[in-house]
Order: structure tokens, then sequence, then C-alpha cells
């Protein structure tokens, strides 16, 4: 008996040690950042600072934790309880701001910096690993004081229907750029305004292109981060179009000067699909249903939105990509949803219970949401709004009533969709494979591939933390093309042989998943 209890003292004293070891920045820490944080912070990035190395990570330590232990830092204001699942979260897990917080706590450590992840790279202050062309707006230097929108014009160079698959805004001057909506026009009458301006551009309202015929495409708020589309996606461009790039300049720019571009990628697919983007909830009636959007002062109040067929066909049936939600300084929560006809059936799509006016993100969702309201289903949305003195974020003190505009004082309610037309299985497809980077993965499952290129058959190999093990394989689109296995498997090394000889060459994802650990890999199959 004896015996027994000092064995049970020694297993219970050697769990106790490894569960309360301090982290260290390379086993651990530099993972977590490097996932989570070092794609705002690295040089050139739209973080003020980079968070590279670990002496980045040690200059910064304080102000790290104190961000991290508040949940502002990494900024993904969306609250994952309430919202469908999306891709690229960047919100931490309990363990990983654990991991954190005992790490400043106990001194920093940096372990074996030899064994540490590689620190991600980018390109020249851009996220995307190539770029097809960068289209360069003119620099302009703001006229006004108040808020001024300038619309500038490119030609696009294409002869031939061109698809964009990637957009990312590189913003000339992060300080007075307040949002920026790309088009594409079809037409002359864009360039026709510009050139009748003596100054780069010409001047516009906001609300709407000033051509009828431009046709959104895109957009940038503060915080953005580039659309990156499945690859059999773009955006669809006709020949000899001009790109039409709208900039809200925000109040006190006067004589400051931007010059923002943007790069793109191009859809090489042989049949890309067309991703289409509209404000499908707005902020005027009928969308907007108890409007107007009006806020008196000293009041809290909500409105509420529901599709319409001012900007869909009521008639067909999509399949959203991505929402991005849209208020100003006043805003403090909203939310979006889907309901059927009868209100019988609900779907949440994304909750943000602590609105931040710098932080407006468009939220691409895990798999593609299949939106029927050819069968009466609506989409619909609430946001409430705090002008009150209570709000730190009021621009009025005292509070002045706010009614809609398209100025920062003013509010607007604004949810705009990517979409495409549904096809057969659209649901099944994984856009979590997507613009993955694989580069400062800390592996906890150690995969292993080979060989990679694959010829006629993949080899794999895993460590299993726990005993249980879902191992599917993607293409790269994301739809899963071959699940291997799923269910019981004894904890520990496992491996298995996948034949490739009839696959057809190309990219490819190799997803697991063991407990909570989730992994992604890529893999080629060659000749």
């Amino acid at each position: 008996m004896k015996r027994v209890i000092l064995a049970l003292v020694i297993v219970l004293a050697g769990r106790f040690t490894a569960s309360s070891q301090t982290p260290d920045w390379s086993s651990s820490v530099a993972a977590i950042i490097y996932n989570h944080c070092a794609v705002c912070h690295h040089d050139g990035g739209i973080a003020p600072f980079p968070l590279m190395t670990y002496e980045d990570a040690v200059s910064r330590a304080f102000s790290i934790q104190t961000n991290v232990l508040a949940k502002k830092m990494p900024p993904w204001p969306a609250d994952p309880q309430c919202s469908n699942e999306m891709v690229g979260d960047r919100s931490l897990s309990e363990e990983d701001i654990n991991t954190i917080n005992d790490w400043v706590n106990g001194g920093m450590a940096s372990g074996d910096l030899n064994s540490a992840p590689a620190a991600p790279t980018f390109n020249n202050g851009s996220q995307l690993t190539s770029i097809d062309q960068t289209v360069q707006f003119p620099a302009y230097t703001v006229q006004n004081m108040q808020d001024e929108y300038r619309t500038f014009v490119v030609h696009s160079g294409y002869s031939l229907v061109t698809y964009l698959n990637q957009l990312e805004f590189i913003i000339g001057n992060t300080a007075i750029v307040h949002h920026i909506l790309l088009y594409y026009d079809p037409t002359n009458t864009s360039y026709t305004l510009d050139q009748n301006d003596p100054l780069p551009g010409y001047a516009s309202s906001g609300t709407t292109a000033a051509s009828p015929f431009a046709v959104l495409i895109g957009g940038w708020v503060p915080g953005n981060t580039p659309e990156i589309l499945p690859s059999n996606m773009g955006y669809l461009i006709p020949p000899n179009s001009d790109f039409v790039m709208e900039i809200h300049y925000a109040p006190n720019s006067n004589g400051k000067t931007d010059s923002t571009k943007v790069n793109l990628k191009f859809c090489t697919d042989p049949s890309p699909r067309n991703v289409m983007v509209s404000p499908i909830l707005f902020h005027y009636w009928p969308s907007l249903i108890n409007g107007p959007l009006t806020i008196p002062a000293n009041t809290v109040k909500t409105f509420y939105e529901k599709s319409v067929g001012f900007t869909i066909d009521l008639d067909k049936d999509y399949s959203l990509y991505s929402v991005l939600p849209h208020m100003h300084l006043i805003g403090k929560s909203l939310e979006v949803y889907m309901t059927s006809a009868d209100n019988s059936d609900t779907t949440r799509l994304i909750c943000i219970p602590g609105w931040d006016f710098r932080w407006q993100l468009g939220y691409v969702f895990k798999h593609l949401i299949h939106f029927t309201p050819s069968d009466g289903y609506t989409l619909r949305a609430e946001a409430t709004y705090d002008n009150t003195s209570n709000n730190p974020n009021n621009p009025y003190d005292p509070p002045q009533t706010i009614t809609l505009g398209e100025g920062t004082l003013n509010e607007m309610m604004v949810v705009f969709f990517s979409y495409l037309e549904y096809q057969d299985g659209d649901e099944n497809i994984d856009l979590s494979t997507v613009g993955i980077n694989e580069v400062g993965d800390s592996d906890p499952l150690n995969i292993q591939l080979y060989p990679n290129p694959a010829g006629d058959e993949l080899q794999i190999s895993c460590w299993l933390p726990t005993n249980d093990l879902t191992l599917r394989i993607l293409n790269s689109t994301g739809a899963v093309i071959k699940t291997i296995t799923t269910g019981h498997q004894p904890k520990g090394m496992y491996a298995v042989s996948v034949p490739l000889h009839s696959w057809p060459q190309g990219i490819y994802y190799l997803e697991m998943q063991s407990g909570e650990h989730k992994e992604i890999r890529r893999f080629v199959k060659a000749e």
C-alpha cells in the first residue's frame, strides 16, 4: 500500500510540475503572436509597431498583457458565442490568454530561440503572397475642413473579361482616410467626370456612385485585411472598364495628402463564379422598418431592417459569402440574422455586442450560407445607438440629436453582403482553407506529409494528443473530397497512406483535428 501511495504522489507531483511550468517565447508565446498578431504588427503593417521578434514582444510585453486580458487585442468585435462560425477568427482562447499572462508575470523567458517558429514574411507592406496588378490612384491633397468625398478613376487596361480573386487596399495616409468604396464602370461616365474637374478625381456625395453604371466590388474600413476569395471565385470586371474609387476623408484633414493604391490578384480558374456585393440591408424605407434613422439627444434607441427587392432578386437563391456591418460613433451593438417566413427558423449570422467604430471588419463565413428569399427567408438586422453622455464615443458634449448622414458625426446603418448565385453543395464548401498561412504554426499534432509534392501516394503521420481523430482532404475551393477517418483512435502515433493515382494535378489541403487541436496542411498532387 505504501508503494502505491508513493507512486501516486510521484505521478501527481510530476503533473503539477508540468502544468505549472512557466511559458516561454520559443515553445508557446511566439506561435500565438505570429498566428494572431503579426498580420498587422509587422514592418509596413497597419499597426504602430512590429511584433516579429522576441525582442519586439519583450519591449511591448506589459502593453500586450493589458490589452489581451481586456480582450481589446487582437481586434475581433464579433462575439463567437452568438455569431456564425467565421474564417480567420483572431480572438484568443482562454488558454492563449493565460499563456501570455503567465509569460509576462513569469519574467518573459525566451526559451531556446533556435527552436522558435520562424516569423511570417510579408511583401513590402502587403499581406498578399503575390500580386498581379497594382492600381495606383493619384495623390490628392484634401481641400476641406469638413468631411470630403473624392472619387478617383483609373483605366483598368483590360481587353477581356477579368475576374479579381484577391483585393488589398494600401492606404496612403491612414490618419485621414475614413473609408473607401471600390467600383468598376464599364462606361466612360466616371472618367469624364474626373477629366472635367481640374483637381485629381472629382467631388462626390458618399451616398451612391456618381455614375449610374458603376458597380460596387469592394471596400475598406479601418481594420480590414485583404479580400481573398476561393480560387474558383472572383469579381467580374468587363473589358475596357475603369476602376472607380470613392474615398471619404475625415474632418480636419485640410492640407493633408493621400495616395492610395489597390493590389490585385487575378482568378485563373477556367470557369470562375461571379461574386457580387450589395448593401442588402440599408437605412432607408422599405429596408429600415422603424425609420427615420434619428437618435434624439439623451436617448438609447434600437432600429430594425429587413431585406427587400431593391438590391437582390427575391426569386433567386443565393450563397452568402461574407458580411460587413457599418455604423458610426454612437453605435452600441448590432446583430444580423436570417428568418423563415413564419419566424420558426432563425439563423444567427453575426452579433457585435460592443460596437467599435475603429474596428469595422468584413467577416467571411466558414461555410457558405444558403439564403432562399424565394422560400420566404429574410435577412434582418437590429442595431442600438447610445446618444447619451454615458457613451465615451459620443462626439457631442452635451449630447445633440444625431441624424442619418454620410459624415462621421452623423449615423448610418448599412450591412454589406458578398454573395453568389446558389449552386448545389455550396453549404459544404469550407472557406477556412482560403488564404492559409502555415508559417509560425506550433503544430502540436506534429503532422508529416511525404512526399510533397506527391505522386501516386501520400504518406501521412501525426501525433494524437487525444483518442479521437477527424482527417479530411479538401480541394482548393474548400470542398471536402475525401474523409479518411472520423471517430475513435488510440492516442499516440498515427499513420495512414492515401492513394492518389486517379487524382488530378493541383493543390489540396489536409485537415486534421484531434480534441481541441486543429491543423490544416497544404500538399501538391503532381504527375
